[in-house]
């Protein structure tokens, strides 16, 4: 089933929330390549793709940490789960074996829990930060 952006996802954070929305456009591209078009030969290229725009992501987000002064466990926690998703993702790439199939649909649900949960919880304790000292 594609990921559909519903309003909730949204952090009130304009280029955030498009960066996100991009990245639902990656996983979408997966489950086009996998469940429809059943073409697995296309997971690590977009798979690349993707670790390379979350890269760029992850380093707008870090940017508005350092602006804001983001500090304390909550930044750590942040950081250290956009680490374990690089190398989460590292692992996939290149480890599309004979079930390529399975690993894609474990590969696209791990993505879509991954980015509800880490908007959710994680980007939205830093908006509440950012809001915080806006008023």
């Amino acid at each position: 089933m594609y990921f559909i952006w519903e309003k909730i996802y949204e952090t009130g954070v304009e280029k955030i929330d498009f960066q996100h929305k991009k990245i639902v456009e990656y996983i979408n591209r997966l489950y086009t390549d996998i469940v429809i078009n059943k073409n697995t030969d296309s997971i690590n290229e977009t798979l690349m793709d993707l670790k390379i725009y979350t890269i760029s992501h992850f380093s707008v987000e870090e940017k508005l940490f350092k602006k804001h002064k983001y500090s304390g466990d909550d930044l750590e926690e942040h950081l250290k789960k956009h680490s374990d998703f690089e190398n989460t993702l590292s692992s996939y790439i290149g480890d599309i074996t004979s079930s390529k199939n399975e690993l894609g649909y474990n590969i696209i649900e791990f993505l879509k829990d991954w980015l509800i949960n880490h908007i959710m919880e994680t980007d939205m304790k830093f908006v509440q930060f950012i809001n915080s000292k806006i008023q």
